[in-house]
């Protein structure tokens, strides 16, 4: 099956790079996206990830810590990796989750995961597949790791049809540079199709793999906070300033009025969707 269309993570600069979460985006991704799009699908993936209380429990792609604090909670006698690429997404997570907390933060990438075969009962990825250049590395890598019986969780954005807030910040976007539209956010949603990731799994040696669809209701105090995480808050925003550093403003502005109008504001409420993908490597 032929992938979405998807940007590459090895481009020249941060502006074409949807896994250069640095400068002030991390910040804007914790504080403004995070409540809104990622700790809805955060508590529910800690849920099920505790169900069968895993002691060894890694977490891919971590982020700003917002799974990780959830799985900390769930799982307080787990030992818990968590790991992402990005070292500035890495320094917001270690504040997240605080330093009391046990948890082992590790600078890694999903395709040449630092560990041991079989060192894992579980892994979690929420929201980190999708920007991963080569995905069959990373899911045999999240194979090879985990032990016999071992599960995988991850999540992954529906398209943006199934996510209208995305959509708007895509459109909003597109239409400040028509001649050149960035492809950042079709990236990020553009592997919520169980077909694909059944496929995936599949072809990395995984069993019992099962996709569910999970709309979730995501709320947040006003629409600018959640146009600030959607546009500042990820890597599209270098594409932005690369063209026009005063187009920012305007972006979150125009993306601001877009959100109210559709989903009011003080508070914003909307439904978000993703698809859950689980799945077993083979027993002994």
């Amino acid at each position: 099956m032929q992938p979405p269309e998807q940007v590459s993570s090895h481009a020249t600069g941060p502006a074409d790079d949807p896994a250069a979460y640095v400068g002030s985006i991390p910040e804007h991704y914790h504080r403004h996206a995070g409540p809104f799009l990622f700790d809805p699908y955060a508590r529910e993936l800690a849920s099920r990830a505790a169900a069968p209380a895993p002691e060894r429990l890694l977490e891919t792609a971590c982020g700003t810590g917002i799974a990780t604090r959830r799985l900390r909670d769930a799982l307080p006698e787990a030992r818990l990796t968590a790991t992402d690429l990005n070292e500035p997404m890495l320094a917001v997570a270690r504040r997240t989750v605080g330093p009391g907390a046990g948890v082992r933060f590790q600078r890694a990438d999903m395709t040449r995961l630092p560990f041991p075969d079989a060192d894992f009962d579980a892994l979690v990825c929420q929201f980190g597949l999708m920007f991963v250049p080569d995905k069959p590395a990373a899911a045999r890598e999240a194979r090879r790791v985990l032990r016999p019986g071992g599960r995988v969780l991850m999540a992954t954005w529906r398209s943006l049809e199934h996510n209208p807030p995305i959509r708007l910040a895509h459109e909003t976007v597109c239409a400040l540079f028509p001649q050149e539209p960035p492809t950042f956010y079709r990236t990020q949603t553009g592997f919520g199709a169980p077909e694909f990731m059944t496929e995936l799994l599949d072809g990395a040696g995984f069993e019992d793999i099962r996709t569910e669809v999970l709309s979730m209701r995501a709320s947040a105090p006003g629409a600018r906070q959640v146009a600030l995480g959607l546009i500042e808050g990820f890597p599209v925003v270098d594409f932005i300033r690369a063209r026009s550093p005063a187009l920012v403003r305007v972006a979150v502005d125009q993306l601001t009025r877009a959100l109210a109008e559709r989903f009011g504001d003080a508070p914003v409420e909307a439904t978000l969707q993703a698809l859950v993908t689980t799945a077993a490597a083979p027993a002994v």
